[in-house]
């Protein structure tokens, strides 16, 4: 079987080849980028989100001896009304919150490691549910309770997404 040659004087004939170079060229450029940026995640994700005009994320980065009491996992009072606040918020926006916990406390009590880095995640998401949230709209994570990440204490990150970002 032999196949039609690619003339220059057809224009369907070409057109997929400039389709396939731009593609090439868009995969090339896209590819540059991550290699540019691969030392820093979150400058990359912040590039791609200005290039496409989405907003960032808003985070909140949080020590959880500063929010709980401890060894608990039981919100202070300014946490609380802080962490309602940010639910009422979101409502508003009809945002998306993702709730990650990241190392364990090595001042628990009456719970280990695990199991205190995930009752206080689910306490800060039950205070963002009661700010007016939908608990559909809340994503959970935990993320890093062995050894290594008692040193270091743990950490409460919340971000709100937005539709657009």
């Amino acid at each position: 079987m032999r196949l039609p040659a690619l003339t220059t004087g057809s224009t369907g004939g070409s057109r997929w080849a400039m389709s396939f170079a731009d593609l090439c060229l868009v995969l090339l450029g896209f590819l540059l980028l991550v290699q540019a940026h691969r030392g820093d995640p979150a400058a990359l994700n912040a590039g791609l989100r200005a290039a496409f005009g989405a907003d960032a994320p808003k985070t909140y980065d949080e020590t959880a001896a500063t929010l709980f009491e401890p060894g608990e996992a039981i919100l202070l009072p300014g946490a609380r009304a802080h962490f309602r606040s940010i639910g009422h918020d979101a409502a508003g926006q009809g945002a998306i919150v993702h709730v990650e916990s990241l190392g364990s406390d090595a001042a628990a009590r009456r719970f280990d490691g695990w199991e205190l880095a995930a009752a206080r995640t689910a306490a800060i998401s039950r205070a963002i549910a009661e700010g007016g949230l939908n608990t559909s709209k809340i994503d959970l994570s935990i993320d890093g309770t062995g050894p290594a990440s008692r040193q270091a204490g743990q950490h409460v990150k919340v971000t709100v997404t937005t539709k657009g970002g």
